[in-house]
């Protein structure tokens, strides 16, 4: 069973997970670090401008995300997710279904945690 601050870790990354696939974009800018890095796994990287204002034009949109199988460290201020997600996007008009290895890193600021970094492998098909 997790600690507290493990749990809230998580309990972070469920919400960072669920305004992306909502839409909610004040509560997905709240939940990322000003000086976010994130790497998708087509190994293009953004910054937590682009990477909200892609989201906002859809590109990509997602439709369905799942992620299981998570462990969660936390070191001092900061908190490491590593995990896998069952994702459901669209982009460019196409549908697809994936499923990544990611590492999600977390930094404590004042109560709240927010996301830095972001990395994701996506899982070759079986």
């Amino acid at each position: 069973m997790p600690d507290q601050n493990e749990a809230d870790v998580l309990g972070a990354d469920d919400r960072r997970f669920e305004a992306m696939r909502s839409s909610n974009w004040p509560a997905l800018e709240d939940s990322l670090a000003d000086d976010l890095v994130y790497v998708h796994s087509t190994a293009r990287v953004e910054s937590k401008g682009e990477h909200v204002g892609n989201l906002k034009a859809g590109k990509p949109h997602y439709r369905g995300i799942a992620p299981k199988d998570r462990t969660v460290r936390v070191l001092g201020g900061v908190g490491l997710v590593n995990g896998v997600s069952e994702m459901h996007v669209e982009n460019a008009g196409k549908e697809q279904r994936f499923t990544v290895r990611y590492l999600a890193v977390y930094a404590k600021a004042g109560t709240t945690w927010r996301m830095t970094a972001w990395q994701s492998t996506k899982v070759p098909d079986a």
